[in-house]
């Protein structure tokens, strides 16, 4: 057997009955995906450290100095993406790429995505770019799931399902949060809906790549609050609801001042190879005077837990003025063409944003809030559900990112209310409304499973009478069955198929016509379908000829049957019905 004939059948075995397949596939897939994101995680660290490492310490350079470094760095990315590479798709989020892929591509992502998008975002990222970790991390996962699906040629909607099994991978591992993975990776694709068929396969990948994770980085929860915030009491809740009215505006700001940045930059008639760098420029001229904003920025969230919240107005509009900051170097760095993801910052927006509302509610109603610092936390789920209209996953990802579901109740009517004051927007400009809307979903599954069917296991072999094109017509009528095909050939070479019809209205018209005519002037062209085709594209081909049956020919160029096109639709009823019996 063949490693071809291997690879079919596993397609086939996935489509027709293959609940546990699947799961064992998606935990290679969360496997393989968890790998390289310990790699990721530990060049990312590298990397930021070697780079930093003149501006820190006793002799360290002044901070100004470090402004060309992210223009450096986007100069590199953009000619690895544009120059080297050329792979256009690794650049700007990755989580967006991941989402066109699956609705317009069928999952389908080229080889080279993931180690060039490994390699641009540890340079974005490690040189001061303002982006996230998640966007590379959920095309890398998205990348390596299409990889092992095109080594065993999955049909379309199976490659879209383990790529999103990819996407929940890479995020449930970087983020230490396997349920938010998955939730994430279903949720993101639509503004209304979700991708509950990809769900359970998400799950399996998500939590296999968070266990080989952890077991190189660690279990510790990504922000350790070290805290329990329970809400039992109502004002609490009425402030919860209120942050996520608040942060509708800025959610507002930061969609669109994304977009217009991205749109100026693909208009602008300078090299693609050279946006990057320009965009890394204003991003050096941002971090002059807000630092913070450098990278994914959690360092400086995890500080406002450990200090003291502002209470007064110049600390309020500080925070406010850090929030508006890192919309503009997120826009700069990723809407340039860098490599980055949009994720991290709206966590770092909506928890900056919750430093300032707790800090205001402090102020005017001191006690109120019986931990203050809760806010952040909630700003972080209810700004990332909004801005990507993903209401669950936002919420989940913050109760595993901080090893507590007690903000639950208060998360969830936060990110409520957000979304209700932001529907008209979305991060993510490849989402579209629900899976009625999605070209994903359009006649998946008899293109799936005709696909993984081919013609030379359901032909019907026999023997023919081959005719002559110079033949008389007269000569053959003996031999001829009218519920039979019979090939035609000239000088060697296959001319066609004896047309019945023709020959029945010229009997039925004119029967002395018969004894003049030659088989050549009763026959119809009509190819010969290759055995190895699959029923799909022989479909296709009935559909265009509107003929009912053909031949079939081996490799050799020989006649070994027939294919008839009722044929194919019992054939599609078999795997539908899972009543299909693998015979030849």
């Amino acid at each position: 057997m063949t490693f071809t004939h291997l690879q079919k059948r596993f397609a086939r075995l996935l489509i027709i009955n293959g609940y546990l397949p699947k799961i064992f596939l998606a935990a290679i897939i969360g496997f393989a995906t968890g790998l390289v994101a310990i790699a990721f995680h530990k060049s990312l660290e590298w990397a930021t450290a070697f780079v930093f490492s003149p501006w820190v310490g006793e002799n360290a350079l002044p901070w100004w100095s470090f402004a060309p470094i992210p223009a450096v760095g986007g100069l590199l990315v953009g000619l690895i993406l544009f120059k080297i590479t050329k792979t256009p798709e690794a650049s700007g989020q990755g989580t967006d790429n991941m989402i066109r892929a699956f609705h317009y591509k069928g999952g389908k992502i080229r080889r080279r995505v993931a180690p060039v998008k490994f390699l641009t975002s540890v340079i974005t990222l490690s040189s001061g770019g303002s982006a996230g970790y998640e966007g590379p991390v959920s095309q890398i996962g998205s990348s390596v799931a299409s990889g092992i699906c095109r080594l065993f040629r999955m049909p379309r909607s199976l490659h879209g399902i383990f790529t999103l099994a990819g996407t929940a991978a890479g995020l449930g591992a970087i983020f230490k949060a396997p349920l938010a993975g998955a939730l994430t990776s279903v949720e993101v694709l639509y503004r209304e809906d979700f991708e509950s068929n990809a769900f359970v396969t998400s799950i399996v990948a998500s939590v296999t790549a968070f266990t080989v994770y952890i077991a190189f980085v660690g279990s510790a929860p990504v922000f350790a609050v070290g805290s329990v915030f329970p809400f039992t009491n109502f004002y609490e809740l009425l402030a919860c609801a209120l942050l996520g009215v608040l942060c509708a505006p800025f959610s507002f700001l930061y969609v669109k001042i994304y977009e217009k940045t991205e749109k100026r930059f693909a208009k602008s008639k300078v090299s693609n190879a050279l946006k990057p760098a320009i965009g890394g420029l204003f991003v050096g001229l941002i971090l002059l005077v807000y630092p913070e904003v450098a990278g994914g920025g959690f360092d400086f969230v995890g500080k406002l837990f450990s200090e003291m919240l502002p209470t007064t107005i110049f600390g309020i509009l500080l925070l406010l003025s850090i929030a508006l900051a890192k919309i503009f170097a997120t826009a700069f760095t990723v809407g340039s063409g860098g490599s980055g993801g949009v994720f991290g910052p709206s966590l770092f927006i909506g928890g900056v944003l919750g430093a300032a509302f707790a800090g205001a509610i402090e102020m005017v109603f001191p006690g109120l809030l019986r931990v203050p610092e809760a806010m952040i936390l909630v700003g972080m789920g209810s700004f990332f559900a909004g801005a990507a209209k993903a209401p669950i996953a936002g919420v989940v990802m913050v109760c595993e990112m901080t090893g507590s579901y007690s903000l639950l109740p208060g998360l969830l009517m936060s990110a409520v209310m957000h979304i209700a004051f932001s529907r008209p927007w979305s991060i993510y400009k490849s989402q579209v409304l629900n899976k009625f809307v999605s070209p994903a979903h359009r006649g998946d599954l008899d293109q799936d499973v005709l696909r993984i069917v081919q013609v030379k296991e359901v032909i019907t072999n026999r023997k023919f009478h081959v005719l002559r094109a110079e033949d008389p017509l007269l000569g053959v009528l003996p031999f001829i069955d009218s519920s039979s095909i019979y090939p035609v050939y000239e000088n060697e070479n296959y001319l066609g198929l004896l047309d019945m019809s023709i020959l029945r209205n010229t009997y039925m018209a004119a029967p002395g016509m018969v004894r003049h005519l030659q088989v050549s002037d009763c026959t119809v062209k009509a190819p010969l379908l290759l055995d190895s085709l699959d029923l799909h594209a022989a479909s296709k081909i009935f559909v265009r000829l509107g003929v009912s049956e053909l031949c079939v020919k081996n490799s050799k160029g020989e006649i070994v049957g027939t294919l008839s096109h009722s044929e194919i639709f019992k054939i599609y009823d078999k795997i539908v019905s899972g009543k299909r019996e693998n015979s030849k």
